[in-house]
């Protein structure tokens, strides 16, 4: 898909009227409420949605034209996507993690650490999971350690705290 950012991906059907069950790639479930229409990505088309309900952190959608459980079916392990327009404003110190993955992460002396492979949402805050030819290492996403964030260069700054790069992944 061309400039489409991923908000869910279908992980099941919910009934016998089409319902897809998704995993949200978005810390706001209620953000789906503000949606008229998501991008499907196994047909790139633009399906309005017709109902939203949350249930155990998962979103459950209704699209148009999909109105069956093996039609559902045939979307499961796909994305669903929305164009930037339909964005939110993020508040300053905020940033999408589509804007993260793949970040390249230096330490405050200018030291090159890798680049940011997978973000984990534990709840408390993200962790970024930062990846170089040898090791990976879990970098805690706190103003303590994320010093800068620079999305136009795609560089991420941060001050190496005792122990921060000691454990690490391999």
């Amino acid at each position: 898909m061309k400039d489409y950012i991923k908000v869910g991906k279908i992980i099941n059907t919910h009934g016998i009227k089409g319902y897809i069950k998704c995993m949200p790639m978005t810390d706001d479930l209620e953000r789906f409420e503000e949606l008229e229409y998501v991008y499907t990505e196994k047909d790139n088309i633009k399906r309005v949605i017709d109902d939203v309900w949350y249930q155990k952190g998962m979103v459950y959608l209704k699209l148009r034209n999909i109105d069956d459980m093996n039609t559902a079916e045939s979307y499961k392990d796909t994305y669903i996507s929305i164009l930037e327009d339909q964005l939110r404003e993020l508040p300053e110190d905020s940033y999408y993690l589509f804007d993260l993955n793949g970040m390249d992460v230096y330490s405050s002396t200018g030291e090159y650490i890798g680049k940011i492979s997978e973000i984990y949402q534990t709840g408390a805050n993200d962790v970024y999971e930062v990846r170089n030819n040898k090791s990976s290492f879990l970098i805690p996403a706190i103003k303590d350690v994320v010093k800068l964030v620079n999305i136009q260069e795609k560089k991420m700054i941060i001050d190496v705290i005792e122990g921060l790069l000691e454990w690490n992944l391999k």
